[in-house]
């Protein structure tokens, strides 16, 4: 018997969206296919952010392992900041496992992927690929032959549109979300594989622009907004088209995965970090006279948000130009930023977008001013307790719910890569946010059109043959989907994995069939080289920057 898994991925996809949408017959090709499936919640990595969600998913395992917990980070402990891709992964996927068994595999467009790297099969890369002119297949001829035979790649859907004017930027969304699923389905139709996944990114970029739409009730709607609701469905409705195409491929041997890699819901502003910490001290600028002078332009609202504000109201968008290349490096030391902390005076500092924060530890960051242990311990109880202790400015409610030690969530050989504190913020309607500039004076601000964001709660959901319709999924998350597929191809897990078998998703029938099987060694990760030049970098953090994921 010829086993194969389907994974289909939707980026940020809800419950809270699916569900209504599928009731009001809006995706009848997922409705299909979930009335058939087990399901349930799935679980997001902590943070749930796309980098570090993609990467539990694919490797089964968490950061402490894989060693991704952001878009962006401090490689050696440093304070430079540079742009994570899949090299940084330290951990084999599932498509390393499945190649080094010589089984065929297919990934397209699943974020954290490229470079590409050598698999048994093909590989198209994600968001992180700086531009079109780079290498971003697997084989590198496959490029030419996709270009010829489909048409030209798709980095992120709507890419050079402006979201504020969104009846044309929903128009060229409809058209990039076609040709970006056409190379998908081009390469399932050219030959068999054992595992294929394919990610519309879509569905994260649409809930992050338009949530206020999708969860209005249509009848509160002024007519401008329910015609531009009706667009934002129609790209739904076209995914679900996607999906039915796809599964056009699935046989009855075919076990197929539906699952997002985090959540969605409401938004209303950014916590910025690090503006507490300069503000309480745990965080300190340089004495020198240009630092100084941006302090004071920093305290006087000359940030770089109000600045874009400003130039949004007058129709420019300044940043979009410059973000481009090495210009945009030149504006940013216009203003405060990393370059003004004093790192022998600083104590703590945040990085990365919802809630991480690095402790400036002796013996391991450069200019470490914080002895570990009980200095160390006490210093994140200090933190921790005035955390908790914030509250909006204007309404009193409280912002964070939970601060984690990171070795409450995380193990593994890179846990002291990971951040020394996690804030959870409450119900994650502020998003606590760590820049290297200081984009806002405020520690609460704006979202600068962002109406949602990230929540923990994804979905998950199989079908199949040896699936048993109708099971529900319970504790679940993003780690036992790698287990999940090889135990559906009948394969051993690796013992390094972190996740479990979902066997209450299977029939009796398989789960008799089919015993739980471990490697007796840990799994091999493919080496393979590739790195952003300065102004590809750049172009990476503009998309990042545009997607809201850095500032």
């Amino acid at each position: 018997m010829n086993r194969r898994v389907l994974v289909i991925g939707l980026d940020g996809a809800t419950w809270d969206v699916l569900n209504p949408l599928m009731r009001n017959g809006k995706l009848p090709n997922l409705k299909k296919l979930l009335d058939k499936s087990a399901q349930g919640v799935l679980m997001s990595s902590i943070p749930p952010v796309t980098a570090a969600a993609w990467t539990c998913f694919s490797t089964g395992k968490n950061p402490g392992k894989h060693g991704l917990v952001d878009f962006i980070y401090f490689p050696n402990h440093g304070y430079r900041v540079t742009i994570a891709n899949s090299t940084t992964r330290r951990a084999a996927t599932i498509w390393n496992l499945l190649s080094e068994r010589e089984l065929r595999v297919g990934v397209v467009n699943v974020p954290m992927t490229y470079p590409p790297e050598q698999v048994n099969g093909v590989m198209v890369t994600d968001l992180m690929t700086p531009n079109a002119q780079v290498q971003y297949t697997y084989p590198p001829e496959l490029k030419q032959e996709l270009l010829e035979r489909v048409g030209p790649f798709v980095i992120t859907p709507g890419e050079g549109e402006n979201p504020s004017e969104p009846l044309t930027y929903l128009d060229k969304v409809r058209a990039d979300v076609k040709a970006s699923a056409d190379y998908a389905l081009y390469l399932l139709k050219k030959e068999p594989y054992t595992f294929f996944m394919y990610v519309f990114g879509i569905t994260d970029i649409l809930q992050h622009q338009f949530w206020y739409l999708l969860e209005a009730d249509p009848k509160n709607l002024n007519e401008s907004d329910r015609t531009l609701r009706d667009k934002v469905l129609a790209v739904f409705q076209q995914v679900d088209d996607g999906v039915g195409e796809m599964l056009k491929h699935a046989d009855e041997n075919t076990t197929i995965v539906l699952m997002s890699d985090h959540g969605f819901g409401p938004m209303k502003g950014f916590l910025h970090v690090n503006n507490f910490l300069l503000e309480r001290g745990y965080l300190v600028l340089k004495r020198g006279a240009l630092s100084t002078l941006k302090r004071a332009m920093f305290r006087a609202g000359i940030t770089p948000q109000n600045v874009h504000l400003t130039l949004k109201a007058l129709k420019l968008d300044l940043r979009r130009k410059f973000n481009r290349g090495r210009a945009y490096g030149t504006l940013r030391r216009f203003f405060l930023s990393f370059d003004d902390v004093d790192w022998t005076r600083t104590r703590a500092f945040a990085l990365g977008h919802i809630g991480q924060i690095y402790i400036n530890l002796q013996g391991r960051q450069p200019s470490g001013i914080v002895a570990p242990g009980s200095a160390y311990e006490k210093l994140r109880d200090e933190i921790r307790s005035e955390l908790l202790k914030l509250k909006h400015p204007d309404t009193g409610e409280q912002l964070i719910a939970r601060v984690l030690n990171r070795e409450e969530i995380y193990h593994g050989d890179l846990l002291d890569n990971t951040p020394d504190l996690l804030l959870l913020p409450a119900d994650f309607k502020y998003v606590a946010f760590g820049e290297s500039e200081f984009a806002s004076n405020k520690i609460v601000g704006p979202t600068l059109g962002h109406t949602g964001h990230h929540r923990l709660e994804g979905i998950g959901a199989l079908s199949g043959g040896n699936i048993q319709a109708g099971a529900k999924i319970e504790n679940a998350s993003l780690i036992d989907l790698a287990p999940t597929i090889l135990y559906a191809l009948g394969l051993p897990i690796p013992p390094d994995m972190d996740g479990r078998a979902l066997t209450e998703a299977f029939t009796p029938e398989f789960v008799n069939q089919t015993a739980l099987q471990y490697d007796t060694a840990d799994a091999v990760r493919t080496d393979y080289g590739g790195t952003y030049s300065e102004d590809e970098e750049e172009q990476v953090i503009q998309r990042l920057a545009d997607l809201g994921y850095v500032s």
